[in-house]
């Protein structure tokens, strides 16, 4: 999904419409009567909210459109809404996670309407946007703009994204990692949008899916690029990512095509070895110390050492 981030803030405006619907989600009480009371509501505004300056983002198969602050609602993107009355969608197991924000409220006909996720004016989806550019372009992109937000973003936005990869695992489902552009900053948070597929297999959630939306992905469709400008930014990144997965301690990969993914990373990053070498140092640590605020030193210790200039070999050439 491609998040509109010029779209301007709606000031805590709320519309009747929401206000309604959370007071009715909120009495626990399901009325018929009340439920068409509300569909027709939303039927009035329709026309007006799909204004094309009112448009949140797009994917590949829908657009999402604006409500108010609150609420958005999603549409396909080459159909017009097909409505009917209104039914209310509820998943417990989704409020257990932190980052997620693609779970659908309710439903009028074939109409979406979702909690909005983005609420300050400078969201930024992970990534490259899905639109016609050079390679040249994409990696100046990648470096200036992507890598500049998401390599500052505080430890605790990734640390969340892990705990919810393990929440996931043990539910045997997974989120959309091909498609980096569903992972979105929103001041200090990383906001996860659209569909969570169930696998029925734990571990897919890993350390490799991770380098994949974060180092190793311009789009859904094209790997990114090696650029020496973007290397220290995504050294950073690595380090972050690690950590997070350390904390949570979730698997390194699953498969042949993770195993890929993890050396891909190491390349990109400038780094000329296999990823393997450095999960036999992790995989010691976590069999080695048990405190998790030790070990999680130690891991940055480890990590901090990986950027340090080898003197042995400078001093033999010297």
């Amino acid at each position: 999904m491609q998040i509109n981030n010029k779209i301007p803030s709606f000031c805590g405006y709320k519309s009747e419409f929401s206000k309604n619907l959370e007071k009715y989600i909120s009495s626990g009480i399901r009325n018929e009567h009340k439920e068409q009371e509300l569909a027709d509501s939303f039927c009035k505004m329709l026309p007006e909210k799909m204004a094309e300056e009112n448009e949140k983002g797009k994917g590949v198969h829908g657009v999402v459109y604006g409500i108010d602050d609150d609420y958005v609602f999603k549409v396909g993107r080459f159909e017009f809404p097909k409505l009917d009355k209104l039914q209310l969608l509820t998943d417990n197991f989704v409020e257990n996670l932190k980052t997620y924000y693609g779970n659908v409220i309710a439903k009028i006909g074939d109409v979406e309407i979702m909690k909005n996720a983005f609420k300050t004016k400078d969201a930024l989806p992970a990534g490259v946007p899905r639109k016609i550019m050079s390679d040249s372009e994409k990696k100046s992109y990648y470096a200036n703009v992507y890598l500049n937000r998401f390599s500052k973003l505080p430890q605790e936005a990734y640390d969340k994204i892990a705990e919810d990869f393990k929440i996931l695992n043990f539910a045997g489902k997974e989120f959309d990692t091909i498609n980096p552009n569903n992972f979105t900053a929103d001041g200090n948070e990383i906001k996860i949008v659209d569909e969570i597929v169930d696998t029925g297999s734990y571990g897919g959630n890993n350390l490799a899916k991770m380098f994949r939306v974060f180092i190793n992905s311009f789009d859904d469709e094209q790997a990114a690029l090696y650029d020496v400008a973007a290397e220290n930014g995504r050294k950073s990144l690595f380090k972050k990512l690690i950590l997070a997965v350390e904390k949570s301690e979730l698997p390194y990969a699953k498969g042949f095509s993770d195993r890929d993914e993890l050396n891909l990373a190491m390349q990109l990053c400038g780094y000329h070895e296999q990823f393997s070498e450095i999960e036999k140092t992790l995989r010691n640590y976590r069999n080695t110390y048990f405190d998790m605020d030790e070990r999680l030193q130690k891991v940055k210790e480890y990590l901090d050492e990986l950027d340090k200039p080898d003197t042995v070999t400078a001093m033999f050439y010297d």
